[in-house]
C-alpha cells in the first residue's frame, strides 16, 4: 500500500477523488432511493429499495465489526488524502461499504437499463478504486464490498423483483426480444 501510495499519487486526483468517492456513500444511496421513488411515482419501488439498503447495511457493518480490520491509513501510518474532502472515518475497513453500495446501485441500474450496464459497473469500480487511492481501504476490502453489493442485490432482485413502470424511457423491450 505504501508503494502504491507513492507512485500513483497526483495532486489533481488528490483534490477531486475525495469528492468523487462519495458517490458510493450513504447520502448518495438515500438520494438514489428518493430520486427513484420521485421519478417513478411508485411506492413499491421505495418499499423495495429501502429494505435492500437496510440488508446491505446490516451485512456490511456486521462484517466490519466482526472482522475489525484496521484501515490502511492507520495501520501503515499513511496520511489520508480524504482530509481534502468531506467526512470522517470511524468504522473498520473490511468490507468497503462504499464499494458495496456503489455496486448495489450499479446492479439495480443495470437491471433497469441493461443497455448501459457496462457503464454502471465501470463507475462502481471507479468508486471502489478511489477508496484504495485515498488510502482508506485495502484492495481486498473493495473486492469483498463489490461482491457483496452485487451478490446481495442479485439475490434480492430474484426474490423481490423491482421493475420500473413501463413508461420510463429505456425500459421498453422490443417485440423481437420477447
Amino acid at each position: 500500500m505504501r508503494w502504491g501510495n507513492g507512485w500513483w499519487s497526483s495532486s489533481f486526483l488528490d483534490q477531486i477523488l475525495p469528492w468523487v468517492t462519495y458517490l458510493g456513500s450513504h447520502f448518495a444511496v438515500i438520494f438514489f432511493i428518493l430520486l427513484s421513488w420521485i421519478l417513478t411515482k411508485q411506492r413499491k419501488i421505495f418499499r423495495r429499495l429501502l429494505p435492500l439498503y437496510g440488508i446491505q447495511c446490516v451485512v456490511i457493518y456486521g462484517l466490519k465489526f466482526l472482522v475489525k480490520r484496521e484501515r490502511p491509513l492507520f495501520f501503515l501510518e499513511m496520511a489520508s488524502k480524504l482530509s481534502k474532502g468531506p467526512g470522517e472515518i470511524l468504522d473498520p475497513s473490511f468490507p468497503s461499504a462504499h464499494a458495496a453500495l456503489s455496486f448495489m446501485m450499479a446492479t439495480l441500474l443495470a437491471h433497469w437499463f441493461p443497455r448501459f450496464r457496462i457503464l454502471f459497473f465501470l463507475v462502481a469500480a471507479f468508486i471502489g478504486w478511489t477508496r484504495i487511492y485515498l488510502g482508506v481501504h485495502y484492495p481486498t476490502d473493495v473486492i469483498a464490498g463489490a461482491l457483496l453489493g452485487y451478490g446481495i442485490t442479485k439475490v434480492f432482485l430474484f426474490y423481490f423483483p423491482i421493475p420500473l413502470p413501463p413508461g420510463v424511457p429505456g425500459t421498453e423491450k422490443s417485440k423481437e426480444t420477447r
